[in-house]
């Protein structure tokens, strides 16, 4: 709390990171080839789905 100082979350270090990444890239392959899984929305819907519900 700003206004207190108190503490209202404390968040346990074994949940941190080893090291912060500069990107993440996800691969849908072993969810295929073990799952048989394909996607059923292409990135640019994704994103425009992504966006339209940031943007309320």
């Amino acid at each position: 709390n700003v206004a207190t100082g108190d503490v209202l979350i404390e968040v346990d270090p074994k949940y941190y990171r080893p090291t912060e990444v500069e990107i993440l890239i996800g691969d849908p392959t072993k969810a295929k080839e073990k799952l048989g899984w394909e996607a059923k929305v292409g990135l640019r819907e994704l994103v425009k789905m992504m966006v339209e519900g940031d943007m309320g």
